[in-house]
């Protein structure tokens, strides 16, 4: 399923590198990074890699009509 994380600000070189197989949008204040998540545990992967980076998550959405 795809899905849709938003996190505040814009992302570090090093946190682009992490997450280059998600797409990456920036729009300010805040930046979306979209992609396929295979299941529960790579959600929760995903998210804990995120919190690593040091970035606020925002919000997490499902979008089951893309991909």
């Amino acid at each position: 399923m795809h899905y849709e994380f938003r996190v505040d600000g814009v992302l570090s070189d090093e946190a682009r590198a992490a997450l280059s197989g998600m797409r990456i949008t920036v729009l300010p204040p805040q930046t979306v990074i979209d992609g396929e998540v295979l299941d529960d545990s790579h959600l929760h992967g995903i998210i804990a890699q995120l919190d690593a980076l040091g970035l606020t998550l925002v919000s997490v959405l499902p979008n089951p009509g893309v991909g």
